[in-house]
């Protein structure tokens, strides 16, 4: 029988062993990983672990033992909870009345998305150092394909990887947590096992197994109302999903049936793909209060200004357009609209998503958020066909929109917008 690959996460020293010991013989550390395919996995994910809430207490270190969490106020919901937090039952897109009422020292801070996506840029940035095969899932996780870069490092995919987290844990001052494996599907579970700081392997002879005592709930793509389905004809556990008839869980999978069926077992065959095609931008915020209609369109304006400069920075153009608004009772809704005109000015998306907003306040119906995205998606560079401004005052306000963005360019600020007073009073 083979022997155990070893590696310890703190000195890097690497040895055979017939099991894995309690410590490391050089450094004594017990920080140790092993086992008998190290040597052959380099498909990863790496998981930063409650990232925004992570970057928070970095930023303030009082905060280092105390529950926080970051999202909305009390009528928003969590975006992030750190491991203080989740003590108390505290988990991510729960609303913060419910996260008060199980912890009522809760800490709340408000998102602060630009500086995270600032941070996280800089994370990507130190995981190029190791692969240029980076597929980003988020803003705070992503997949990596190591195949091939052992001579370049001179060192197995394992240790570049433990170097990483090194790495990001000196450089950025956060943890990330680090699944390894063969496939996508089983690297994204592992990383999950030893939350914070962990690293996680599932190799090709112990999948199976492993997968079969695992709640169905694992699977990627299968969703919450899915599992439900399946939960009530008896499957549970990924080992029912492989013994049930085929016939009865087509009717609930569909066309995903071998897709699932195949992840269940540990077959995934998607590759790590470098550089995912955008298919939408979107932009949205929480209401700490309860919002009157001009005070909702404002925001609808801000975030139009928003989307147009991300839109811009980009060079995309979009066919569609979103509006989305959550209730105060948590229901999502969704209005879209299309344009012979490409989605991109301010103005534009403003004036079609206050259109849709209109119709929506009509309602009467108290709202939490507010979003609005473009999708169906091209660069601006191919807008040759199907997208045209034959509106002469659309023109007008076109251009003197790219006035505005030139001016704003020029100081370095957007507080230079057109055509809509601000105030929230």
């Amino acid at each position: 029988m083979s022997k155990n690959i070893v590696v310890c996460r703190k000195c890097l020293l690497k040895w055979e062993d017939s099991k894995i010991p309690l410590e490391c013989p050089h450094c004594f550390s017990k920080k140790l990983i092993g086992h008998r395919e190290l040597n052959d996995l380099n498909i990863a994910h790496l998981d930063c672990d409650s990232f925004y809430a992570s970057i928070e207490k970095r930023d303030n270190k009082e905060l280092e033992k105390k529950p926080v969490v970051v999202g909305g106020s009390q009528r928003g919901v969590v975006a992030a909870a750190c491991y203080v937090s989740r003590k108390y039952g505290i988990r991510s897109a729960m609303p913060i009345f419910k996260a008060k009422k199980l912890c009522p020292e809760i800490i709340i801070i408000r998102p602060r998305m630009e500086y995270y996506i600032t941070i996280s840029r800089k994370i990507r940035s130190i995981m190029e150092t190791i692969t240029p095969l980076i597929q980003p899932v988020s803003i705070d996780e992503a997949f990596l394909d190591l195949s091939g870069t052992e001579k370049l490092h001179k060192n197995i995919p394992a240790i570049s990887l433990i170097k990483l987290q090194k790495r990001i844990f000196k450089d950025i001052g956060i943890t990330v947590s680090v699944g390894l494996s063969y496939n996508k599907s089983l690297a994204k579970l592992a990383s999950e096992q030893k939350k914070p700081n962990g690293f996680f392997v599932l190799g090709r002879d112990e999948a199976s197994d492993w997968l079969s005592k695992k709640p169905i709930s694992i699977i990627y793509g299968l969703g919450t109302s899915t599992v439900k389905k399946l939960n009530n004809i008896g499957v549970f556990l990924c080992n029912d999903l492989l013994k049930f008839p085929y016939s009865k869980i087509e009717k609930i999978l569909g066309g995903n049936t071998n897709k699932i069926l195949s992840i269940a077992s540990g077959i995934d065959e998607r590759p790590v793909v470098k550089d995912t095609v955008i298919k939408s931008v979107s932009v949205e915020t929480t209401f700490t209060k309860r919002y009157s209609e001009k005070q909702i369109k404002n925001e609808l304006h801000l975030l139009c200004q928003k989307l147009s400069n991300r839109l811009k920075d980009k060079s995309f153009l979009g066919k569609t357009l979103t509006l989305k608004l959550k209730t105060s009772n948590f229901k999502t809704l969704t209005r879209t609209i299309s344009s012979k005109e490409p989605f991109q000015m301010a103005h534009h998306l403003f004036s079609n998503s206050e259109q849709l907003l209109e119709i929506e306040l009509k309602k009467e119906i108290e709202y939490r958020l507010i979003g609005v995205g473009v999708s169906n998606l091209i660069n601006e560079n191919e807008n040759n066909q199907g997208f045209y401004f034959n509106d002469q005052v659309v023109q007008k306000k076109n251009k003197l929109e790219r006035a505005l963005d030139d001016i704003n360019q020029k100081i370095g600020s957007n507080s230079t917008n057109i055509g809509r007073h601000f105030t929230n009073n």
